[in-house]
């Protein structure tokens, strides 16, 4: 069992969603020994926006790709490779002004590839990441327990996130969604990781 490991935060170290994510890889290893892990931090390599050559590239026939087609596709090849060789990915992601922090949105039009992630057949579409097991750690600022927050349809990551990766085939997502982590004083962003941490623990158990 390998695990891919990302994370997205850009406050580094104090992050809750980064701090989080650790967290379920430390539980994971308690219970299962040492695993295989490939980690990517998206705040320190983030992938390349793709250009016109990369969505060229992208549509032609692997054969009949230029050098510089293939150029253009390297660094989105190798993230599709990491994606294929893990079993689990954990995700530690925060939200940003209410969906995706902006190196997941290229990071996610770098894998969101025709034959390599889905491909199509007639007017049908098939992901091609199947049997994976995505844990997705979502800190927000915001006090979204109530459900006035999401009454208003304020959380576009989630949804966001549900349509894409259902889209490549990652239909198997569990989603920790911590909250409040800024905007509601300390006390309550003290027992909403706390909560976080027994969530995890649990879930780590039906792994």
């Amino acid at each position: 069992m390998k695990v891919l490991h990302i994370d997205s935060s850009i406050r580094g170290e104090r992050s809750v969603s980064k701090e989080l994510s650790a967290f379920f890889m430390h539980s994971l290893q308690s219970r299962f020994g040492e695993l295989p892990v490939d980690y990517l931090d998206l705040s320190v390599n983030t992938p390349s926006h793709p250009s016109a050559l990369f969505v060229q590239g992208n549509y032609t026939l692997a054969e009949d790709r230029t050098p510089e087609m293939e150029a253009a596709l390297e660094e989105s090849e190798a993230l599709v490779d990491r994606l294929h060789q893990a079993d689990i990915y954990v995700i530690g992601m925060p939200m940003y002004n209410f969906s995706v922090p902006s190196n997941v949105k290229v990071f996610i039009d770098n894998i969101v590839r025709i034959n390599r992630t889905f491909r199509k057949q007639d007017n049908h579409y098939e992901g091609l990441l199947k049997n994976k097991k995505v844990y997705i750690i979502s800190s927000r600022g915001a006090d979204f327990n109530d459900g006035h927050m999401l009454a208003n349809g304020m959380d576009q990551l989630q949804p966001y996130l549900e349509k894409v990766f259902g889209f490549l085939g990652l239909d198997n997502l569990t989603f920790i969604n911590v909250s409040p982590t800024q905007f509601s004083g300390q006390e309550a962003r003290i027992q909403a990781i706390e909560n976080a941490r027994v969530r995890i623990s649990h879930i780590v158990q039906t792994i």
